[in-house]
């Protein structure tokens, strides 16, 4: 007798635990999915319009999901560098002028953060002003 439990096969692997199968991620790309591939195709006019913004935010929310960790100590790293607890913070010292003698500096670490905001919201952004 094969001692095998087979019961899960079918299944897709299970890495996000505690949770079971479909990860966050999954759900939301298959809601997506099923905007953009079956229901806006018949759609028309404002309907479709919604739906392509919902099927838009969708896509957002998975690549912020994604790319939560690695941004978050990006954004983490940048604040330390600048000396900065946080946005709120970082906008107070430029306003107050902090950063007059240092603008070089500030700016590369400002277009970082635009740069990791851009690839959540907009990622072909990045080839549309390369290849206009």
């Amino acid at each position: 007798m094969n001692s095998e439990d087979m019961s899960d096969w079918g299944l897709p692997p299970r890495t996000n635990y505690p949770y079971d199968a479909p990860s966050a991620i999954e759900l939301i790309q298959a809601v997506e999915e099923c905007i953009s591939e079956e229901i806006m195709p018949s759609s028309v006019g404002a309907t479709k319009w919604k739906l392509r913004i919902a099927a838009n935010a969708l896509k957002i929310a998975v690549r912020e999901i994604e790319g939560e960790t690695s941004h978050k100590n990006a954004l983490h790293t940048i604040l330390s560098d600048l000396e900065a607890i946080d946005m709120p913070d970082l906008s107070e010292k430029i306003k107050a002028g902090e950063f007059d003698d240092r603008l070089e500096m500030l700016q590369k670490k400002l277009l970082l953060i635009v740069t990791m905001k851009l690839e959540v919201v907009n990622p072909n952004y990045f080839e549309s002003i390369q290849n206009p």
